[in-house]
Order: C-alpha cells, then structure tokens, then sequence
C-alpha cells in the first residue's frame, strides 16, 4: 500500500470506543490504514511525506459547532475593548484608531460594563471627546448593546421610535440601543458590507483556524441582530475555503430554507437572550436586579408551531436557549411536536444551555436532542466574583452542567460562539475539565469527544469525520504533547503542531 502522508509515534486517540494508535497513513485525501508498533514502515520508502509526532497527541480535526464566521472575520480588524477598564482607556483606542486610519468609521468590540470603573457604558456625549468627525460604534461583548457618537447616531438613521432607544431626562437619544433598536442598528450597517470585504476577511481568518486545529465549523449566520446577507455568502462561497463550513441559517422562513435545498434551520434563533444583558429568561430574579427574570422572545403556541413544522419538513432546528425558562420553553415546544408528528431522528439542537436543571437534562435525553454547548464561557463568567455570581448570586453555582448532562445520556458539541469567545478548542477544552464547580466536570476524554466525534454526529457527518477510522476524511491534527499525560490546569497552553484538512498538510510546525 502507498501513502502520500505517514504520521509516527503518535498517541493516536481514534475517538472511537476509546481506541488508540501508534501512526496512522493517508492516501487520496482518506485515511488508508492505522495501527501499532511499525506496522507502517513497508509504506514509508514510498510516502510523500513522513510527520512524526514525537508521542504528541494525534485527533481528528476540531469541529467548532457555534461560530459567527462572518461577525468574527470582520470584527478581527476591530478595535478589542475586552481589557479596557475605564472610559479613557476606551477613548485611547479611539484616539489611535482615528489616527491610523483617518476618515474612517471606528468600530469596537467585547465591551463589559462590569469591568469599567465607571460602572456605566459610554454615552454618545462620552464617545464624542474621543471623535467626533467619524461614526464610532462599539459594542458590548454579547452584542445586546449597541454604543454610538453623536456623528454615527445621526449617520446610521435608526429611527428612535423603535423600542431599546435610550433617552435621557430631555428626550434626547443618548446613543445607547438595546433590543430592538440594536438589532435594526446592527443589520442595518451588517448588510451594508459588501461581499468582497467579507471574502477578504473570511480568507484572513481560515489560517488562524488551522493554526488552532480547526477543520469544520458550525457557521450560524443571518436573521436578527445579524445580516442575511452574510448567511447568503456563505452559501454561495463557503466551498471556496479550506475549512469545512456547514451552515446553519438563522431565519423562521422554512419555505425559504427548503429552496436552498438546507437540511438544517435556526442557530441563534433567540428564544430568550443572555445572563449579561439580563435578558436571558430565567424562573427566578436576577440577583442583582430584584424584579427582574429576563424575557421570552415567543409565545409558547407560537414557537409549538413552528417546531411541529420544522419536524414535518424534516428538517433540523437550532434554537437560542440560555435562561433554565428558555429551555423548558423549547422542550415543551418539541414534545408538543413529537406526539403530534411521531417524528425522530433529526437531532435537534439547543444552543448554549446554560442554566438546564435535571428534569429538563432527562427530558432532553429521551427526545435524542442535542446540547450545542460554549464551555469557555465557565473560563470567562464562571466562579466567584464573576459575571454568573454577579447575576444569578448563589444559583451561579448551576451554570453549565456538563458533567451531569453527560451522565443523563445527552449528547453535547462544543463550540466557542467565536467572536464572543475565543475559538482556540484548547481552551474551551481546558474550561470544561477544569469547570470552577468540581462537581460539574467532564473528563478530558469526553470534553475532545465534544470537539470531534459528537461535533460529526450534531450535522449528521459522522460517516465522514469525527473519528479516525480506515475510510474517513484525513482530518487530522497534531498536539505538542501527549494531552492524557498534560496536567489538567496546563492543557490551555498546548498548541497545535500540524494540521492536515482532507489530506492535504496546510499548517505545520514540527
């Protein structure tokens, strides 16, 4: 047998059955052979290229099932305000921004009010000491609040009758949106980027995914508080990059969808909002603002009908759920469908799953629905002192539960909702096995299982990736060490060495 790639004295982890191997061979962009020992050398005189992994870990490719592919191409040449901890901290950036590109519209990201020593966001009166003669945008991290000077605020036109436009004791609209007002701003200057600005970005951004292990991504793109236009362009380009893209549209048009001839409708198709914004819908008070239980953006009957049809179009659906009222809401909309068509199969998925209590864990697992699941989001709110406590007060100590949601039977895909979060897998990895609540740990096995083979299972690939068998796509990647052997608090700073997409090596440090 030839081999055009040959990778030695690797830890091999198959993701199958907990299997392992010492190399594995690729032909023709498939896995040809794997085995132990040196079963490989009578291919080795022909292979086209020998890797050896030096006992690193091997896997099949990381799959990131909730990523913003066009938010997080484009923001990348935003201004990043995650670290920024007061207003002139903020203006500094601005200032610099309009310097180095002057005549420009800024636009800034990740923003948390919590951080800011003024404990309030940035007003249009505050933007506009920063710059004045150019439209500044800046979003909060969970993009729920939009920020603009008074130039941005008159350029973009958002009428202020909209619900979420605040106003100050004057009438006068200070440039913050919320709400509705955001989500009109926000398409409004999304959908004026032009398609060739989006292929520039998107292509920029395919090298730091392979540079991170990444070979498919869950691409959740359209509907509100986003833009159609970038779902379109991903479906009509996203054959055009390495990495493979499968999208998921966000829109309630499933006529629409059926016409694209899409398997799959939803994504973030908010159901409620989040825990930073105090919208995500919660059966209690935020404990941080008494009388407050975050909102449901549906009826019950309303979204009742929207699965069932969903479920009589045989299609998958992916909706928003992070509040504990959230989910229940979405599982008592797809037990309503499945005793009124009796159809299973489809893998439905509920996105993020933040808050889920047991029951909702059981019901979830005997209707075979899938948690799509963001564990770095326990890296950057959970624990004492953070944003989950800050909300929710003592309860922070029930927010993504992964050790139980596993032990209950449901399958949960791992994603990183990049640009909220970094992408990097290792490190929402490291988040899930070194969850703050001891108790609510996943093992290191089942936290990569997130990432390969449930990612595969969750779009319905698994006869094709997510596992490394004799047959499948060479999706494969290379650690720097030996990740069972790593220290569970050190497993965020490996790195990922090679990374091969469809046979074919295009990142590689060894």
């Amino acid at each position: 047998m030839e081999a055009d790639i040959i990778i030695k004295n690797g830890k091999c982890m198959t993701m199958k059955n907990r299997e392992t191997a010492d190399w594995l061979a690729i032909k023709d962009g498939r896995i040809a052979a794997i085995g132990g020992g040196n079963q490989y050398e009578p291919m080795a005189e022909q292979a086209g290229l020998i890797l050896d992994a030096k006992g690193g870990t091997v896997l099949p490719g990381f799959i990131d099932s909730h990523f913003h592919v066009v938010q997080t191409a484009i923001n990348s040449q935003s201004l990043d305000l995650r670290e920024v901890c007061c207003f002139e901290e903020i203006g500094e950036k601005i200032r610099q921004a309009s310097m180095e590109k002057p005549g420009e519209s800024i636009i800034g990201i990740r923003l948390e009010v919590g951080q800011l020593r003024e404990g309030i966001l940035p007003d249009r009166l505050v933007l506009d000491q920063y710059c004045s003669n150019v439209p500044v945008w800046i979003n909060s991290l969970d993009y729920q609040v939009s920020m603009l000077n008074t130039y941005g605020l008159l350029y973009f036109k958002i009428p202020f009758s909209i619900e979420g436009v605040e106003m100050d004791s004057q009438g006068v609209a200070t440039g913050i949106f919320r709400g509705k007002a955001n989500a009109t701003l926000r398409t409004n200057i999304l959908d004026h980027i032009p398609d060739k600005e989006r292929r520039e970005a998107v292509s920029r951004l395919m090298p730091q995914l392979l540079s991170t292990g990444i070979t498919t991504i869950n691409a959740m793109e359209g509907g509100n508080m986003y833009s159609d236009k970038d779902a379109d362009f991903i479906y009509e380009y996203s054959e055009e990059f390495p990495v493979d893209i499968a999208l998921f549209y966000q829109s309630m048009d499933i006529e629409k969808i059926k016409n694209l001839y899409l398997n799959r409708i939803g994504g973030s198709l908010y159901i409620d909002g989040t825990m930073g914004a105090r919208t995500a819908a919660l059966s209690f008070e935020y404990a941080d603002c008494p009388g407050r239980m975050g909102s449901l953006r549906f009826s019950q009957p309303e979204l009742n009908e929207f699965v069932t049809e969903c479920y009589r179009n045989n299609m998958q659906l992916s909706v928003y759920t992070i509040g504990d009222r959230a989910i229940e809401m979405a599982l008592n909309a797809h037990e309503f469908a499945l005793y009124h068509t009796g159809i299973r199969g489809l893998r439905h998925r509920l996105e993020h799953v933040e808050l889920s209590d047991d029951r909702q864990m059981e019901r979830a697992a005997e209707m075979g629905i899938i948690f799509s699941m963001n564990p770095t989001y326990e890296a950057y709110w959970g624990g004492k002192g953070k944003m989950y406590e800050q909300r929710l007060g003592e309860r922070y100590v029930r927010t993504n539960c992964f050790r139980e949601i596993i032990d209950s039977g449901v399958c949960i895909c791992g994603g990183s909702d990049s640009d909220i979060t970094e992408f990097n897998p290792l490190i929402g990895i490291s988040a899930a096995i070194n969850h703050q609540v001891e108790y609510h740990r996943a093992s290191v096995y089942e936290t990569l299982e997130m990432y390969t083979c449930n990612g595969a299972y969750a779009i319905f690939e698994e006869e094709e990736k997510g596992t490394l068998e004799v047959g499948k796509l060479a999706d494969v990647i290379i650690l720097d060490g030996d990740i069972m052997m790593t220290k569970k608090e050190k497993i965020q700073d490996m790195s990922v060495l090679s990374t091969i997409k469809s046979g074919e090596l295009i990142y590689n440090r060894l």
